[in-house]
């Protein structure tokens, strides 16, 4: 091997853009509106020539997690994804059998018909569905729209419905706006509803939002406002778990588990993980490469490495990966990284529970603050640590923490109080 390994992780979960094509216009949506409306559909030959020299250089985990997302992947028939799947496998099988993949699907369920379910339910053992639905149809149709500025409720339903008739169970992805604050318990109401058809529920509120409507941006001034969200959150989902089974919350179970490693020795570096080199590799339609964050695009910070591609690291179709992995553009990302989580470690006091991914707004952001905070890491980050410390908190003997296990992280509650 001739790049240096130790500075790449082996491949858990490869995103293949099967198309940027989408059939509806969702207002909040980082794809730009010509490739949107592209209808382009990935090569299975170029899925197969990266798959291949990811096992000839050891670097696929033990476990793959491939998928297709970052358009509407069912715009394109079953039968393209079957003999994508038999193909990966029959590969897999061949050169690296020890290694255990399975296929995700992350889907506006607008297109979901029995010829779908068919598939879902053929390779259920190794598949699992996402679903994007932002909750109740005030709600949802705010920004989930089609190409008319029309509703795409009642279409999403009817396709959650027939999973539900048909036993296939999905995840949920749900963008949360300052329209849901107002409307939370019927926001989660809606979902708890739906709870036996759930694998996973989880809420996304936009890292850094393209759009300047009001309800999708957010400044220094609300964290109280997201202080409240977030125990409102913790206290709700505290409340129905008692009252009946637990409802997978992936976004307070994570916070959780990340809170319940803090001080411990062997605890993970969760910021170096989620953008650790290779871990997430994603592949456009075109057979561009990026890699650190899972689903990042060529055109994310496009100047910043003077090339117009971004993090791109090449293209597959005409370059070698052994070649994108020894290149100075792809040693001077890794160490740009390096450099963001020392900076962030040095000054953070909430470096050891953050979960990572907001490096490349720290690049962008033009404030001098002297630290590495940024406005997404107060809200996403510091509010929510301190929403969860106080849950814990206020739970008493109930849990095996409480705040003052946590002392070398500073509360931001105070000023919110």
């Amino acid at each position: 091997m001739i790049f240096e390994q130790r500075r790449v992780r082996p491949v858990e979960q490869l995103v293949l853009q099967g198309t940027s094509f989408c059939n509806i216009d969702c207002t909040y949506c980082d794809l730009s509106q010509e490739s949107r409306r592209t209808k382009s559909q990935m090569p299975i030959a170029l899925v197969l020539k990266l798959i291949r020299e990811l096992i000839e250089e050891n670097l696929l985990a033990d476990e793959l997690v491939v998928v297709w997302h970052s358009g509407e992947p069912l715009t394109l028939p079953p039968e393209y994804y079957s003999n994508a799947i038999e193909k990966i496998l029959e590969l897999r099988t061949r050169l690296a059998p020890q290694v255990s993949v399975t296929f995700d699907f992350q889907t506006n369920a607008i297109l979901i018909d029995e010829a779908w379910c068919d598939f879902f339910d053929k390779y259920a053992s190794v598949l699992r569905l996402g679903v994007s639905c932002d909750g109740p149809q005030a709600l949802h149709d705010a920004f989930r729209i089609d190409r008319k500025g029309k509703s795409t409720f009642n279409k999403v339903l009817n396709g959650m419905e027939m999973l539900n008739r048909r036993g296939i169970r999905y995840n949920v992805i749900a963008v949360v706006t300052r329209k849901t604050f107002d409307h939370f318990e019927a926001f989660l109401g809606f979902f708890y509803e739906r709870r036996d058809s759930l694998t996973d529920f989880h809420i996304n509120m936009l890292a850094s939002p393209i759009s300047d409507h009001r309800d999708l941006i957010y400044g220094y001034d609300d964290q109280s406002d997201y202080y409240l969200i977030y125990r409102k959150l913790f206290d709700w989902w505290e409340r129905v778990c008692r009252e009946s089974d637990d409802f997978p919350f992936r976004n307070l179970t994570q916070t959780l588990e990340r809170l319940s490693t803090y001080g411990q020795p062997d605890a993970p570096s969760f910021i170096r993980e989620t953008s650790a080199p290779l871990r997430s590799l994603n592949v456009d339609t075109l057979g561009n490469l990026t890699t650190f964050y899972a689903g990042l695009d060529i055109a994310t910070d496009a100047n910043r490495y003077g090339d117009g591609n971004g993090l791109a690291l090449g293209n597959i179709s005409h370059t070698p990966l052994v070649d994108m992995l020894r290149s100075s553009k792809f040693l001077t990302m890794v160490n740009d990284f390096d450099q963001s989580h020392a900076r962030c470690e040095k000054y953070c006091d909430y470096f050891a529970v953050c979960p990572g991914g907001f490096e490349l707004i720290q690049w962008q952001d033009k404030s001098d603050t002297g630290t590495p905070e940024t406005l997404e890491c107060l809200i996403h980050v510091k509010v929510l640590t301190d929403a969860a410390l106080d849950f814990i908190n206020s739970m008493g003997s109930d849990v095996e923490k409480g705040r003052s296990e946590f002392d070398g992280l500073p509360s931001t509650a105070d000023s919110v109080e």
